[in-house]
């Protein structure tokens, strides 16, 4: 509570004594004497000629410079207290006199402070009714007669000379007279310091640019991304507010140089509330407040496009001046809140802004004719950015002290944690090497991530002779047909696991590094989510079928399945699960592919009437299983069944496959051999060899649309 006093007393305290120097400066500027004429010297550094001045309003804009001569002659002129204008639609006629009493030739230069006037006309004398000069920054820079980012205007006066020198000014911007005179050699001293000063100011703006860009680098914080766009986009207005924009950027685009004073003022804003939002972390501090940055975004932005195609120069510099206050007075509000919810940060924010607003209103009051044009409301402006920048910087690099200091208790923290968790992990290694289970981890592509020893024992593999493989890898191929339907059950096992997140059992037949057959083993997933990390856990391990079917004598089930084809691999292992009982691992693997093959056939071959010619071709065509789901969901074959009657006991095995299709010729089919499939180089057809061969009977009914399959134990 005391630094918040303490804090708020330094930026009320600040803001009293700014406020004091300033108004005792304009009230210099309202005590002026005002002379007829003003009488040069030999040295001359910057003599303000604003109580010599004599000014007209031309409200017709028209008005010619013999017809203004005569205004001026009769009295129709008046003098100015300050050097502001505001904002005029007339045009300003100027009149200065001038008178050399010395005994030698005066070599001065005139110069208008102001670098933001659109058109400045120059007559001398009352003889010629053309002006001697033309520039503004709505003509090319290169009409200036010297160069120069202000209107600078070169005389010579013989002495006991008198001097009667117009301007004519006209400009959409406010209009500021600050006239200064300067002996020639006090001029390019002047402007040699000037130079000097700007340079050591956007040198010092630059700094903080790569200072910044080093701590972006180094920390990949995005708030320092958004300080160092935020200060180029200020130094960039500033170059344009201080006419060297358009002295050194775009000397002949005139109608840029007119414009990009407000596109740059917009541009500053857009960055400002960004780099802010981040700065204070307002979405975290101030939740509610922090959603009208989204509008300063939008009416920023829109100003920026409205600046180049829609508004006049004048509505968008008053635009773009309206916002500029919004957004000082909004950032300083948020920077409070943030500052009362416990923002540290927010401290030096408020200091750095609060002293970027007070000169900036003092600019703004400038601009609109308020306060006259002195150190603090024209270059005021400049020391109180450099504040800002710096102040900004500090309370970065104190964000960064700060999480240093969290970063070294989580250091702390951690280690503990490490500790803990190297323990935890030995245990964990030790029972996962130990067991005698085939353990791994999946990560979601199904990738291998870890086995342990085991996966020897089961397939004969070493872990890291598995580990990156996919799990598909390890699942067994005879390079025939029925590997796709064994990949399709087992991916269908894999997606179900993913899309309801429950444990998935099944068999699965895998790969042996030495044996060429199928090792069958039964398969468990489940998911593990720790340190919003997921996995996959697996474990496979030898089928407990013995403790399965130990008690089982008989079984009778009957099964009426779709014409998808992953249900064959699903009926083939359930009538095939209580087997290991009665016969040997090989012969039950025999029967189920068997039995596989024949509920294939009664799917392809009988309900979806696809021809063994029809097969071929799509085959070797690529896009079998494309043509398969075009008849599945033809509405003809669609709704029809395939039946499978099964019947176990202790000296047989019984199952009757009955389909919905017009049947076939299964007595010449028959006939065909092993050998003549092979010869012929066709991939299917082999399903019924196989099955003849392994049961032991094998009878189709008269139509071919049901076959009976009998094995003896």
């Amino acid at each position: 509570m005391r630094k918040e006093i303490k804090t708020r007393s330094i930026i009320f305290s600040s803001f009293l004594l700014m406020i004091f120097f300033s108004f005792s400066i304009w009230g210099e500027g309202l005590t002026y004497e005002k002379k007829d004429r003003f009488f040069l010297e030999e040295r001359m550094d910057g003599s303000s000629l604003l109580p010599y001045l004599s000014v007209y309003h031309d409200e017709t804009g028209k008005k010619s410079f013999k017809e203004v001569l005569r205004i001026f002659d009769q009295g129709g002129s008046e003098k100015i207290f300050q050097n502001s204008l505001g904002y005029s639609k007339s045009a300003i006629w100027v009149r200065l006199r001038t008178e050399n009493q010395t005994d030698k030739v005066v070599n001065w230069i005139l110069e208008i402070d102001y670098a933001l006037l659109d058109f400045v006309d120059l007559y001398s004398g009352r003889t010629s009714d053309s002006a001697i000069n033309h520039s503004g920054d709505l003509r090319e820079f290169g009409t200036r007669p010297i160069e120069h980012r202000n209107f600078a205007y070169p005389f010579s006066d013989e002495p006991d000379s008198k001097r009667e020198i117009y301007f004519r000014i006209a400009s959409s911007s406010s209009i500021l007279l600050p006239f200064l005179a300067f002996s020639k050699n006090e001029f390019i001293e002047h402007s040699f310091t000037e130079q000097l000063a700007l340079g050591l100011y956007y040198g010092s703006m630059l700094i903080m640019v790569v200072y910044n860009l080093f701590l972006l680098f180094s920390t990949k914080d995005k708030s320092y991304l958004y300080y160092v766009i935020y200060i180029l986009t200020y130094i960039l207005f500033q170059f344009t507010l201080n006419g060297l924009s358009f002295q050194y950027l775009w000397r002949g685009s005139v109608l840029w140089a007119n414009y990009s004073l407000p596109f740059s003022i917009f541009s500053v804003i857009l960055t400002a509330g960004a780099f802010s939002r981040s700065f204070l972390n307002a979405p975290e501090y101030t939740p509610k407040t922090s959603k009208l940055y989204y509008l300063l975004f939008a009416l920023s932005f829109g100003g920026m496009i409205s600046t180049l195609f829609l508004w006049e120069y004048r509505t968008a510099i008053m635009s773009s001046l309206v916002l500029m206050f919004f957004t000082l007075g909004f950032l300083i509000s948020n920077g409070v809140q943030c500052l009362l919810a416990g923002r540290r940060e927010a401290k030096y924010f408020l200091f750095a802004w609060s002293s970027f607003l007070f000169f900036s209103f003092l600019f703004g009051l400038k601009s609109f004719g308020i306060l006259p044009n002195n150190f603090f409301t024209l270059w005021g402006i400049q020391v109180g950015s450099v504040m800002e920048v710096s102040l900004l910087s500090l309370g970065l690099a104190d964000r960064i002290k700060r999480l240093s200091d969290q970063l070294k208790q989580r250091v702390e923290e951690l280690g503990n944690i490490r500790n803990y968790a190297e323990e935890s992990e030995a245990k964990y290694r030790s029972l996962f090497e130990v067991e005698e289970d085939f353990l791994f981890s999946l990560d979601q592509n199904w990738n291998i991530l870890a086995a342990n020893r085991s996966v020897s024992k089961h397939i004969g593999f070493k872990p890291q002779e598995v580990i990156g493989k996919n799990f598909m890898e390890l699942i067994y191929k005879a390079g025939e047909l029925q590997d796709a339907y064994k990949k399709l059950y087992v991916l269908e096992k894999l997606e179900e696991l993913a899309s309801e997140g429950k444990p998935v059992r099944f068999l699965g037949e895998f790969l042996q590094k030495y044996l060429r057959e199928p090792k069958e083993l039964q398969v468990q997933f489940q998911i593990l989510e720790y340190e919003g990390q997921r996995e996959i856990l697996g474990r496979a391990f030898e089928p407990d079928q013995d403790l399965m079917s130990r008690y089982v004598d008989d079984e009778k089930t009957v099964y009426t399945a779709n014409n998808y084809l992953q249900n064959a691999e699903l009926l083939s292992q359930r009538m095939t699960t209580n087997l290991y009982r009665f016969v040997d691992p090989g012969t039950i693997t025999a029967m189920r592919n068997c039995l596989r093959e024949m509920i294939i056939n009664a799917i392809e071959h009988g309900n979806l009437n696809i021809s063994f010619e029809e097969k071929t071709r799509a085959m070797s065509d690529g896009n079998y299983f494309r043509f398969v789901q075009e008849r599945q969901k033809d509405p003809y074959y669609k709704s029809k069944k395939v039946k499978v009657e099964y019947s176990l006991s202790r000296d047989r095995i019984g199952v009757r496959i009955t389909d919905e299709g017009k049947g076939f010729n299964h007595a010449r089919l028959q006939k065909s051999s092993m050998e003549k499939l092979n010869s012929e180089g066709i991939t299917h057809g082999r399903g019924l060899t196989l099955t003849l061969a392994t049961f032991d009977l094998v009878k189709f009914n008269s139509t071919g649309n049901q076959v009976t399959l009998v094995k003896y134990f």
